[in-house]
């Protein structure tokens, strides 16, 4: 059995899914430096690398790495805990001044990807642009805390785009990600789990399985370090360390960090987080 000395971190559901496997991997890392396998049928994410964590983040010493056959023994290891915590009071005057505080740190941005670049004012590029009705859709659902709306709007962005984590799921997870922690008394959250149970299982049939695990993660209020950190920057209302929670967030994956400040965003200021230029572009990107 690998020492657990060989582990240097790991996230709550990575160390759930190899204590249930007694440390077998069900199919180990594609590549020598970073990768998902799985763990009791559960994606888990393998680096040696200094990494952004997560709670299915497993990262290894240097020269460390599991092999088929191996069996990682975490049974000592206390999972990491991202350190944040919200108590989903802060005032809608608060959010709302967040969510512009976050704008403005992407306006520096020449061109941001994905769906970011709704945040600027501009049309994203295809075939996220194709998207614009079912984001502005999205929006309005938010505004009006219509769970039926909301998960209409999602279903219809779930699996679009490119990559092992479509924008579309980025998007809409974080969306929700950012209601239940810091809004939970809304209405779609406060009459029980019905929309995240709903979203979680329409993800499993429309997109890649890493992906569909980490949205339901999202739904379910778990998720990257820096996101943490950015819902308890948006309680606080200190535009400092919003900036700075922002940042670290894009600089996950090419894409994935952008979309993921995209729908936190919109799923806080709903259809005014779309400036009023972006808001009336029709479908393709033609005013």
């Amino acid at each position: 059995m690998r020492p657990s000395s060989g582990v240097r971190e790991i996230g709550r559901r990575a160390h759930a899914a190899l204590v249930a496997s007694e440390g077998r991997l069900d199919r180990t890392p594609d590549t020598d430096s970073s990768s998902y396998a799985f763990a009791h049928g559960e994606p888990i994410y393998i680096t040696r690398a200094s990494a952004t964590m997560h709670p299915r983040t497993v990262v290894f010493d240097a020269g460390e790495r599991p092999s088929p056959g191996d069996r990682i023994d975490v049974g000592n290891l206390t999972p990491w805990n991202h350190g944040y915590s919200t108590s989903g009071s802060a005032s809608t005057a608060t959010l709302r001044s967040a969510c512009e505080a976050v704008t403005r740190s992407l306006w520096p941005l020449p061109d941001p990807p994905g769906f970011a670049r709704l945040l600027i004012g501009a049309v994203p590029e295809f075939p996220l642009d194709r998207a614009l009705p079912h984001v502005r859709a999205l929006a309005a659902a938010i505004d009006a805390a219509d769970p039926a709306s909301i998960y209409k709007a999602s279903l219809a962005l779930l699996g679009l785009g490119r990559g092992l984590t479509p924008s579309g799921d980025d998007l809409v997870g974080a969306a929700l990600f950012a209601r239940r922690v810091l809004m939970p008394s809304a209405s779609e959250w406060a009459g029980g789990s019905t929309l995240a149970t709903d979203v979680i299982a329409a993800a499993r049939q429309c997109t890649h399985p890493v992906s569909a695990a980490l949205l339901a993660d999202l739904v379910t209020g778990e998720s990257f370090a820096p996101l943490h950190r950015l819902a308890a920057a948006f309680e606080s209302g200190i535009e400092d360390e919003i900036e700075i929670a922002a940042r670290e967030l894009i600089g996950i994956g090419h894409s994935s960090g952008f979309d993921m400040l995209t729908g936190f965003v919109i799923g806080i200021a709903g259809r005014g987080a779309l400036p009023p230029d972006v808001a009336q572009i029709s479908h393709g990107g033609t005013p």
